[in-house]
């Protein structure tokens, strides 16, 4: 009789134990809310394009990681206040992105046949128009792009990569691009090699290395590889 009593306290245990645990899974369930509208890291800036872009060129003298693309704005005769208009999307080139040997853009980009030393190597109105092409009409980032190409409107004039410019060539297999559109999509994979998760891909060939910065007027990609340029070739 005993014995019996013992089994049925153990039986009664056992069901309390396992109540009970079931009873904290379901509540760890309940709790666990996924939320995939909020950062898990805040991606907003706090001011607008212009003002994030001046900051890290001449704010100090460690953070210069825009101080090239700075240069090239203020020599292009460019209105800084396109940096300021809202409803836009801003592509910012690091200072490695354009000066890297080889392969940056002034390396890359030719006037006539001579690679670039620096902005002056080129008419300031070929580089306007490229800073333009760097300027998107609309929001685009990881939460409205898609797996296939999307095209959207740049500020660059139409025309003015109908053909290669001769003293702006872009290298390559040129493609006309008579509308100065730009394309973007979001690959589908994780590129181990250049350690990107998803990451943005513009023009079918260069990926967006910090993507989906929130200033107060638009978003902010940003190139930092040094090793590639965005052109306005879109591959056919």
């Amino acid at each position: 009789m005993k014995k019996i009593n013992f089994v049925a306290i153990a039986i009664i245990l056992t069901c309390l134990s396992l109540s009970t645990m079931f009873s904290s899974c379901l509540k760890l369930q309940k709790d666990y809310n996924r939320k995939t509208n909020v950062d898990t890291l805040d991606a907003h800036l706090y001011k607008t394009a212009w003002a994030y872009l001046k900051a890290r060129a001449y704010g100090s003298g460690t953070d210069t990681i825009f101080r090239r693309m700075y240069d090239g704005i203020i020599y292009s005769g460019i209105d800084t206040n396109e940096y300021i208009k809202p409803g836009r999307t801003f592509i910012f080139l690091s200072n490695s992105e354009i000066t890297t040997a080889k392969t940056g853009l002034w390396a890359k980009i030719l006037n006539g046949t001579k690679a670039g030393k620096s902005w002056a190597s080129y008419s300031a109105a070929d580089v306007k128009n490229y800073l333009l092409y760097l300027i998107a009409q609309g929001y685009y980032s990881h939460y409205n792009l898609k797996l296939a190409d999307v095209s959207f409107t740049t500020l660059a004039p139409a025309g003015v990569y109908t053909a290669n410019p001769p003293g702006f060539t872009f290298s390559g297999t040129y493609v006309s691009n008579p509308n100065s559109i730009m394309n973007a999509h979001v690959s589908n994979a994780n590129t181990v090699t250049s350690q990107l998760d998803y990451p943005i891909v513009l023009n079918g060939a260069i990926n967006i290395t910090t993507s989906d910065l929130e200033a107060t007027n638009g978003i902010v990609q940003v190139i930092n590889s040094g090793s590639s340029v965005l052109t306005p070739i879109i591959p056919q």
